[in-house]
């Protein structure tokens, strides 16, 4: 792990930001993270294999932005049929993210968020 984590901090990518589900057969980590040195990472670095059906991805990202996340940085697969991303965006909005941030998969059907995250407002995570 510390092999493939140590080449993002020059790639000004957090440690680890996104693990997907599975990673098997995993060989060379160190020669496929090498080129990674000295890269700027730009929008959408680590999104997973699928986002299906993603509404107001924009209000997503967009809130992201303050909460001192790269966009989507961590979105892993699948994220089906999320509603009010709105008010789960804006609750991330106060928050600081750190180590190994992402939303773990499956996340389906997810409704009601806003009075599961309320709790999670000014919180650092």
């Amino acid at each position: 792990v510390a092999t493939e984590a140590l080449p993002t901090v020059g790639a000004l990518e957090r440690f680890l930001p996104s693990v997907g589900t599975t990673v098997t057969d995993e060989g060379r980590a160190v020669t496929e993270a090498g080129p990674a040195l000295g890269t700027l990472v730009g929008l959408l670095p680590s999104v997973g294999a699928t986002v299906l059906d993603e509404v107001r991805a924009l209000a997503e990202t967009l809130s992201a932005v303050r909460a001192q996340v790269r966009l989507l940085t961590g979105v892993d697969a699948p994220v089906d049929d999320q509603l009010r991303a709105l008010a789960e965006a804006l609750v991330a909005v106060g928050t600081l993210v750190g180590l190994l941030a992402r939303v773990e998969p499956p996340v389906g059907n997810e409704v009601g968020a806003v009075a599961e995250a309320l709790p999670a407002l000014g919180a650092p995570v």
